[in-house]
């Protein structure tokens, strides 16, 4: 069964720290999830260490020269933007499920086992890789390296240069949760739904031009402190206003901002956060669709 893992606070923003997205783990045959579960712990730095035999798999979504200059021993490369594709027009979307598949093989990702992923800082790409390994099935935490690499350097952990070659494997995640990824006709079925909170995810100024009607905002970047480190769960909660609505939808411009604010969500304890992929992309592109101020 799950295990629960429960929220722990931080009482310095010194040093990075895995915020982990976690699912159940299971060795065997996928079973249903059970999105009610406690889904978030901190761990700290020294709790991260290189990769072992049955350990933690280390992602690393930076430019591939970035990578090769240095990187935390073990962790392997992973293209964010060869999990997007345009369909119908509408760029930054999720790339079928056999694409992602394949290039999670080619990473080494084990569906099986915990993921660590990590980018420069805090910024898209990691989250919105980490949502499209749920939307595929991962069976086991995923976990974001909380300030990036550029926190794993400034807190003086080691990186080296050398690249193996990843493992090579068969991903085989649990069916599509479809549940998290929302459509255009869902977005329009729910627009006076109590039930339903929706957050606009990006700037102020965008959201001034025009927003999804019903849309409260909340940029993405007021869920980073000063520092650039996540904020702690009860803080994020109070951000969005601490909704009593069972279902949150964020959506941004192209689905990449939004990520950030959807692993935040789920991190401060929510179980049905989706993200709207086509988001502003599509529907502010639509002349039928009616659109607020």
């Amino acid at each position: 069964m799950p295990a629960r893992i429960g929220v722990m606070h931080r009482s310095s923003r010194r040093a990075p720290t895995l915020l982990a997205i976690s699912l159940p783990f299971l060795a065997c045959e996928p079973a249903p999830l059970d999105t009610a579960d406690p889904i978030v712990t901190t761990l700290t730095p020294a709790e991260l260490t290189p990769p072992t035999e049955g350990g933690p798999q280390l992602v690393d979504v930076r430019e591939r020269a970035t990578f090769d200059a240095g990187h935390i021993a073990g962790a392997a490369w992973l293209d964010p933007g060869a999990l997007r594709a345009t369909v119908d027009g509408i760029e930054g979307q999720v790339v079928p499920r056999a694409t992602a598949e394949s290039l999670f093989g080619e990473a080494g990702i084990d569906a099986t086992e915990p993921v660590v992923i990590t980018g420069a800082d805090n910024g898209t790409d990691p989250a919105r890789v980490a949502w499209t390994l749920h939307v595929y099935g991962q069976r086991a935490p995923v976990s974001l390296l909380d300030g990036g690499m550029q926190a794993w350097v400034s807190a003086g952990r080691p990186v080296t240069n050398a690249v193996g070659s990843p493992r090579r494997s068969g991903y085989l995640g649990q069916p599509t949760r479809e549940e998290l990824r929302v459509d255009q006709a869902w977005m329009l079925a729910h627009l006076d739904d109590d039930a339903v909170a929706i957050y606009d995810v990006r700037t102020a100024e965008e959201y001034a031009e025009g927003h999804v009607p019903g849309a409260i905002h909340v940029s993405w970047t007021d869920g980073l402190a000063a520092d650039g480190t996540f904020l702690p769960a009860d803080e994020v909660r109070a951000l969005h206003g601490d909704p009593e609505a069972p279902t949150l939808v964020v959506y941004c411009r192209t689905g990449a901002r939004a990520a950030v604010s959807w692993a935040l969500l789920r991190a401060a304890g929510y179980d049905d956060v989706r993200l709207y992929d086509g988001s502003w992309a599509e529907w502010g592109s639509d002349p039928d669709t009616p659109k607020e101020p």
